[in-house]
């Protein structure tokens, strides 16, 4: 990306930081809330899980490849403009979204509509930040972005939860026309930057949007040719990138194994998160415990606080523990917080608060090390192009855990012999049962992990 240095206009960051941040705290807030109301769209469209997940996947799916291309389009489009087209793609899709609601697919398309407009704001964020701020000042407001997707976590969820509850799900699509509220001081504080000009390597996104929808239909189906598609359109991607010189990353990044492996790992385990947190936890607390989303959204509220914590202090952790130390850690309580879940599942509902604390705070320990690790060998001038990379492959994972999840639930007749010790009631074997397969996808990441990058990475330096 071409930033400017010389005639950068003045810009005062204490009264335009705290807005697009607010911005992208409420962008993440609208994503979250339509994830955990999973469970009513399945009632009131009398649909299955795997059809339901298709408007977080495919949303969570344009969120990562809209990340990608309003980075790129940062160097020929000024940011002022750039978040103004997403907050009015917001609005138009949530308007959509709410007119058309008694239709799922037309709520699927507005929710893609919409998430078009969402992922312009973290990515912006970020951008603005880098442009504008200086170093010392790029570190705090970076540091704000972390601790915003715990918040934005807790407050998606409790929305969501309570909309459902005490509303009606459909209501949620009239919150995000809040965004409109701030339209006018972007208009007025960002400035009107001139930019060179910069080709999108839309040719690059589409194949790569090809991947991740194939894999996920074929998930969902398990037609064969969605998966020869897939991995068509792999080969595909390996051919046009090593080709093409102007492609949004270079071939040579594959040929970096520390990076290919951590990106391998990485996809692993977000999905797993998606699988459980965002999924899976909210069929399986209103079904086993017959409870309502509103009190499943309050159990987010200790786990995102003590991630965020956990975040926070990553810096202290790194000074005792290097960067395999800490993933090893966070997936050994990764595999605990699931494998409670799974052995007292009919003990108490506390169990799952103890859980899901577990699990969130494991992520949040997770995070940096895992790209430490990734990243460690790529050059510092393609660091830049290495995590835009690496965040658009979480996201692709994201939605495709929510997909596997999905498929996992509509089974309903999943049900390990060896769990009725644990209980012999039917819906409570069955998710039990689920969630040791979330617990052997762990295992699977833990071991590799340690065989692609764990024994080679015991000198890399602490996490700072």
């Amino acid at each position: 990306m071409n930033n400017l240095v010389e005639n950068k206009p003045v810009v005062n960051l204490a009264k335009v930081v705290p807005v697009i941040l607010l911005l992208m705290i409420f962008s993440l807030v609208i994503d979250n809330s339509f994830k955990i109301i999973s469970p009513d769209l399945v009632d009131y469209f009398g649909v299955s899980a795997s059809t339901v997940s298709w408007q977080v996947t495919l949303s969570g799916l344009v969120i990562g490849i809209g990340a990608v291309v309003y980075s790129s389009l940062s160097d020929s489009i000024s940011i002022r403009n750039l978040l103004t087209l997403g907050i009015l793609l917001i609005c138009v899709g949530s308007l959509l979204g709410y007119v058309t609601h008694e239709n799922y697919w037309l709520i699927v398309v507005s929710r893609i509509i919409q998430s078009a407009g969402l992922g312009a704001t973290e990515t912006l964020y970020l951008v603005f930040i880098t442009k504008y701020a200086n170093k010392q000042e790029q570190k705090k407001y970076m540091g704000f972005s972390t601790s915003s997707f715990q918040i934005a976590t807790v407050i998606g969820t409790l929305t969501g939860g309570f909309v459902a509850t005490y509303l009606a799900w459909e209501n949620l699509f009239l919150i995000p026309l809040l965004s409109l509220l701030l339209l006018p001081f972007i208009l007025k504080q960002l400035p009107k930057e001139e930019k060179k000009k910069n080709n999108v390597d839309f040719i690059g996104l589409i194949i790569i949007a090809v991947i991740a929808t194939s894999i996920m239909l074929y998930m969902s189906s398990f037609n064969w040719g969605l998966f020869i598609l897939f991995i068509v359109s792999v080969i595909g991607f390996l051919l046009y990138i090593s080709k093409n010189k102007n492609a949004f990353i270079s071939i040579e990044f594959f040929k970096n194994k520390p990076f290919i492996f951590g990106l391998l790992v990485a996809f692993i385990l977000n999905s797993l998160y998606s699988a459980y947190a965002l999924n899976t936890l909210s069929f399986l607390l209103t079904s086993v415990y017959e409870i309502n989303l509103d009190t499943v959204s309050l159990m987010f509220i200790p786990a995102c606080i003590l991630a965020a914590s956990v975040g926070a202090l990553s810096g202290k952790i790194g000074k005792y523990l290097n960067s395999k130390q800490c993933v090893s850690l966070a997936i050994g309580l990764i595999l605990i917080s699931l494998l409670l879940g799974a052995f007292f599942i009919k003990v108490s509902i506390a169990v799952f608060v103890v859980s899901l604390i577990l699990f969130s705070c494991s992520f949040a320990l997770l995070y940096a090390p895992l790209i430490d690790i990734a990243i460690k060998k790529v050059p510092t001038e393609k660091s830049g192009t290495a995590l835009g990379f690496y965040n658009l492959c979480i996201s692709i994972a994201m939605s495709v855990g929510f997909t596997y999840s999905a498929l996992l639930i509509d089974k309903k007749d999943l049900q390990f012999g060896f769990l009725r010790f644990v209980t012999e009631e039917a819906t409570a074997l069955n998710y039990s049962s689920i969630v040791i397969v979330l617990a052997a996808i762990a295992v699977l990441a833990f071991i590799l992990f340690w065989v692609l990058l764990g024994r080679k990475s015991g000198n890399h330096t602490q996490v700072n």
